[in-house]
């Protein structure tokens, strides 16, 4: 019983986004993150030196997203046109992707 009372309310976490090391040289795909959470993550791996692709459907929000990030880290995503919903648009990204990036490590 206690374990479904702690999924319910689990504990405090005692990671923080300082905690995360040096991700120079480290390539990520970030899916959503023009906005929300994925945001978020992109401007916690930016300050932490990480290469990030943003892989979203709506480049003019993307965009947008990508200008603010830099003004609030002085570092500069990527962005990678991605509909997960159609099978060609993620070929097209893969292609695009593959041709730019050798070591490619996490995909978020």
């Amino acid at each position: 019983m206690g374990s479904t009372i702690s999924q319910f309310f689990p504990p405090k976490s005692n990671f923080s986004v300082d905690d995360i090391p040096n991700l120079e040289g480290q390539v990520i795909i970030v899916t959503g993150g023009s906005s929300g959470i994925g945001k978020e993550t992109v401007k916690a791996l930016l300050q932490h030196n990480a290469k990030v692709y943003i892989a979203a459907r709506n480049a003019k929000n993307t965009r947008e997203a990508i200008e603010d990030l830099k003004a609030q880290t002085g570092k500069e995503a990527e962005f990678l046109q991605l509909d997960l919903a159609d099978l060609q648009s993620v070929k097209r990204a893969a292609a695009e992707f593959s041709e730019c990036v050798l070591n490619f490590w996490i995909w978020m």
